[in-house]
Parts: structure tokens; C-alpha cells; sequence
């Protein structure tokens, strides 16, 4: 009796346990999906820039100029992104890294020049917590 008891156990804790599994694979799918990997450079310009528009309101003239902006930044970024995809080494890598910190900060540059003071200081206030997030993240947050 007791073997019986024990293997149904075992067997309810397989199927269970197995379960668990599929569904935070499934999980995990659905973000990546969500995610911007998926996503083609005007796509992700026109999801950055609607959400730009929710969080700092920016008008209509604000609007294409971010999403200039934005498309710029995204097409020099991508050719850096495609190369560390590859084999490179540490130093390699960290080159491409400032090069694409310098093309973000070439963005900020232009971003706050068409931004009222209100925005800028919203705008700081989200690169903030995006950063902190992302550092959170990293340290297993």
C-alpha cells in the first residue's frame, strides 16, 4: 500500500512539476515576443516614440522630430548590434559599446533640443528609472 501511495505521489509530482515547466516556457515565450528583437527599426522607432508621446506630451512637431531622431540612432546602433552579435574580442566589444553610448548620447543631444523644460526634466526623470531598473535587473532583481 505504501508503494502505491508513493509512486502515485511521484507520479502526481512528475506531472505537476512537468507542467510548471511548459508554462513558464510559455511564459518566456511570450515576452520574447513582446520584445523588441522581433521588431523591425521603424517599428521599434514608432513604439519609442508613442510611448515618448504618452509620458512627456509632445506635439505633433516634437513627435517627427523624435521619431527622426530615434530612426537615426536605431540604423547607426544596428550594424554595432549585428557585429557583437559575432565572434569579438573583449576590446572589441567594449569599442562598440562606446560607440553606441556616443550615438545615444548624440539622441539625448537632439532630443533635448526640441523639448521644453518640463519635458527635459520628465525626460531625465525616465532615463533615471530606466536605468536603475535596468541595474536592478542585472543584479538578479
Amino acid at each position: 500500500m505504501k508503494k502505491l501511495i508513493v509512486s502515485s505521489m511521484l507520479v502526481v509530482a512528475g506531472l505537476f512539476g512537468n507542467n510548471m515547466q511548459a508554462q513558464n516556457s510559455e511564459m518566456s515565450n511570450q515576452r520574447h515576443h513582446k520584445g523588441q528583437k522581433d521588431m523591425s527599426p521603424e517599428e521599434r522607432v514608432r513604439k519609442e516614440t508613442d510611448e515618448a508621446t504618452l509620458k512627456l506630451s509632445l506635439s505633433t512637431e516634437q513627435k517627427v522630430k523624435w521619431e527622426a531622431a530615434s530612426l537615426e540612432r536605431i540604423h547607426a546602433n544596428l550594424p554595432l548590434k549585428e557585429k557583437m552579435q559575432g565572434s569579438t574580442t573583449p576590446e572589441e566589444r567594449k569599442s562598440l559599446k562606446t560607440q553606441m553610448k556616443t550615438n545615444t548620447q548624440t539622441f539625448d543631444t537632439n532630443v533635448q533640443g526640441f523639448l521644453t523644460s518640463d519635458q527635459k526634466n520628465k525626460y531625465e526623470t525616465l532615463k533615471k528609472e530606466r536605468h536603475d531598473k535596468k541595474k536592478g535587473h542585472h543584479k538578479g532583481m
